[in-house]
């Protein structure tokens, strides 16, 4: 954590959950440099409860699915992965194996547009030549 005063490192003196949610924790901290305490709130975050629950409702989506759509995805699945095989073991690009195959192949994810600034923007109590003083 940095100081909001000087923005060195700080170290924490106590901490404790706080009285009113669970999750958060409530941290006394000094700062190594000037000696500026201040109070911290910080969360965490439950990854494997997120994984669990994105995991059932993929199964919840795939049971929903009529067998007949799901058996095709299923054969398509399988052979792009033929095709996959078919391209390592003979040294042929993957595209053109796909081609004489005859399958459609499967459409990636666009990146996302750059929004961010082109140059990298401090945080938000540190002094840099773009921030103004």
């Amino acid at each position: 954590m940095i100081c909001p005063k000087c923005s060195a490192d700080t170290r924490v003196i106590d901490s404790r959950p706080h009285e009113d949610d669970l999750g958060v924790v409530r941290r006394r901290r000094e700062c190594v440099a000037c000696g500026h305490r201040f109070f911290t709130q910080e969360g965490t975050v439950n990854i494997a409860g997120m994984r669990a629950k994105r995991r059932r409702a993929q199964a919840a989506y795939l049971a929903r699915l009529d067998p007949a759509v799901r058996a095709a995805r299923v054969a398509a699945s399988n052979l792009r992965r033929d095709a996959k095989i078919e391209a390592e073991e003979t040294g042929r690009p993957l595209a053109k194996v796909m081609r004489d195959w005859s399958i459609v192949p499967a459409t990636r994810r666009r990146p996302l547009k750059h929004t961010s600034p082109p140059f990298p923007t401090p945080r938000a109590n540190e002094r840099s030549v773009t921030t103004p003083e």
